[in-house]
């Protein structure tokens, strides 16, 4: 009877039209939110030191050429707290996190939040309201910094669930004090965004999104500027390959006349990425990226204008879905009508490791090189000599006994000029264990 019932109720929405939705939770009993709280107790250490050649002077006598250290080494107590649940029988969803760092240099405290409603079936509400204080006193920084931002965003899903649109805008601010604050003057910005995307189960996906910010400094009004953004992608996947392409672009124009054109230009940028399985564990990646950058009046000090163009082959080696090794060759070329002296062409090889399980991720991605400047104009002063360098990246990510993590970051970096004065190498590490209730 109880039975019959129910779908008679069902029968007599359906005729007078009522929505899905509210069909849906007649039938549907709501399901029960949920709460769940999680600290991360620990350390972290960052170590970083810069080695180059400088020649050295006591008064007005010359010592020679000497070599110069920068080493630091931070450490700090860390302490995450995260907050996730559901209200609504589920149709809303939060997530609060507040990340404490308190050390010898650098002391901060970053709370964030992260808020979603299922407004309807098509309707959805994103916000991401932060705030973060900072406290810097590494390498010789005297520096103490607030800023907050902030994103909203309206998600609407038309007929066809692949396809939606959004509109959107945020605000953020900053202030500094300090000796070290003329470098990071105070902000104001705030704007809005408009995106339309496509996420198919078969065929491409792609979006297309357009911002508009307005960004004021309250110390330097001549800094003040419009500026808009444009980003697209598209992705696509065959039993051959895949395909993937993205392009964007800045357009920045001052609010007030200024005497300086560095807020008056056009950036661009676009990338393309195609990939093709040679067999079962084995596939070739082909990635190509190019940037520009055009001043309306530029100069050949500054301001001027350049573009960047890079290359890489890789050969891709994935075993059960563990293990992945890449290796090939890589070309970056930079060109400067105006500073010749800043151009340069690098030709080099990179090899990249990786290993990801349920408790752990790694990578490792050696690389080395040869970069060569252009010859400066007759009578100009080069400022670059060609080198030769060394460079290791590594990351991981390891689950310990006793609910404990730990994460590395390693980099160093090794450059050999044919004007050894120049010199450098550089090294950063940096590890964080803490323990998960």
């Amino acid at each position: 009877m109880r039975r019959s019932t129910t779908l008679a109720l069902v029968a007599t929405l359906s005729v007078f039209g009522c929505s899905d939705s509210v069909r849906a939770d007649l039938i549907s009993p709501a399901l029960p939110d949920t709460l769940r709280f999680r600290i991360e107790v620990g350390g972290s250490t960052d170590v970083s030191n810069e080695l180059f050649y400088e020649e050295a002077f006591e008064d007005t006598t010359f010592l020679g050429r000497r070599l110069v250290s920068s080493p630091q080494t931070r450490y700090a107590g860390v302490m995450a707290t995260s907050l996730e649940g559901t209200r609504g029988a589920r149709t809303h969803s939060y997530a609060v996190r507040n990340d404490l760092a308190i050390g010898n240099r650098v002391r901060r405290d970053a709370l964030g939040v992260v808020w979603r409603s299922r407004l309807s079936p098509e309707w959805r509400l994103d916000a991401t309201p932060r705030i973060e204080y900072r406290w810097d006193r590494s390498f010789d920084r005297d520096l103490e910094q607030i800023a907050a931002s902030g994103t909203a965003r309206l998600r609407h899903t038309f007929l066809d669930p692949g396809t939606a649109a959004e509109l959107g805008g945020r605000a953020d601010f900053s202030r500094s004090s300090g000796t070290s604050a003329p470098f990071i003057p105070d902000r104001n910005a705030g704007g809005a965004l408009r995106a339309l995307e496509r996420a198919a189960l078969a065929g491409g996906d792609w979006r297309i999104e357009y911002a508009f910010n307005a960004r004021a400094f309250p110390d330097s009004q001549l800094r003040d500027h419009y500026e808009h953004g444009i980003d697209t992608h598209w992705r696509n996947d065959w039993p051959a390959g895949s395909v993937w392409l993205e392009f964007g672009g800045e357009r920045r124009v001052p609010i007030y006349a200024a005497p300086s054109t560095r807020d008056r230009f056009l950036e661009g940028r676009i990338a393309a990425e195609a990939q093709t399985p040679l067999s079962d564990d084995f596939a070739l990646r082909l990635r190509t990226e190019g940037e520009a950058l055009h001043y309306d009046s530029p100069d050949d000090s500054l301001y001027f204008d350049y573009q960047i163009a890079r290359a890489a082959l890789s050969l891709r080696m994935e075993s059960a879905g563990c293990w992945m090794l890449g290796v090939g060759p890589r070309v970056e070329a930079l060109f400067s009508r105006l500073d010749p002296g800043e151009s340069y062409r690098e030709i080099g090889g990179a090899l990249d490791c990786e290993y990801l399980s349920a408790h752990s991720w790694w990578s490792v991605s050696p690389a080395a090189g040869w970069r060569q400047y252009e010859p400066v104009p007759s009578g100009s002063i080069g400022l670059h000599a060609p080198f030769a360098f060394y460079e290791v990246a590594a990351f991981a990510d390891q689950s310990l006994a006793a609910a404990l993590r730990a994460r590395l970051s390693l980099s160093t970096r090794f450059e050999f000029h044919t004007d050894n004065s120049q010199d450098d190498r550089s090294l950063y590490f940096s590890l964080d264990v803490r323990r998960l209730f």
